[in-house]
């Protein structure tokens, strides 16, 4: 078949229809009667009140049940001045012969902890090894000769007492600088 003209017309019998562009309109008529459905049934139908279940008789033994039910702890009456109560240590816990023993020889493995820190920071392995080493001993063997005696401390006094706390403080530092030394000589 030949090609038509551009002036020619083309026959309309083999063409489809062209669709228009944009929205059926119904489609907002639609939405406003989906909208307006809703709407009438949650109005009129609502949720039906559900009963509250009857409490059923469980057969299930209940181990605690002859137990008193547990109140929170009472707040000791004070004379308002709102601090909590801390168990006192007697005077001079720190007087204690074991400690006074366990501070000494910590302050000789701190002698060498300082030497090893230098040596370290010469680069002089050797000595760093030698020093580390000893430092560790007299560290851990003050730690451990206290280490009862503050479990002891604090079930006694807690560990809010002041006294406690530098006990405590005193053992930390000695087993921090226990770590160091492990991480930082030979084995």
């Amino acid at each position: 078949m030949p090609r038509p003209q551009p002036n020619q017309e083309e026959p309309e019998r083999g063409r489809r229809p062209q669709r228009k562009s944009g929205l059926n309109p119904l489609i907002p008529l639609l939405v406003v009667v989906v909208l307006a459905g809703g709407g009438a049934i949650a109005v009129l139908g609502g949720k039906p009140k559900k009963e509250e279940p009857k409490a059923e008789v469980s057969t299930k033994p209940k181990p605690f049940a002859d137990l008193p039910p547990e109140a929170p702890p009472s707040k000791a009456k004070s004379s308002g001045s709102g601090r909590i109560f801390v168990a006192e240590a007697p005077e001079g816990l720190a007087n204690d012969a074991n400690w006074i023993k366990a501070c000494k020889i910590a302050q000789e493995g701190l002698g060498l902890y300082d030497e090893a820190v230098a040596a370290k920071n010469a680069s002089d392995t050797p000595l760093l090894n030698s020093k580390g080493a000893a430092s560790r001993d007299k560290l851990n063997e003050a730690f451990e000769m206290t280490a009862v005696w503050e479990e002891d401390l604090l079930t006694k006094y807690g560990d809010a007492n002041p006294e406690v706390r530098r006990i405590m403080k005193t053992r930390t530092e000695w087993i921090d600088k226990v770590r160091w030394l492990h991480k930082s000589i030979a084995r």
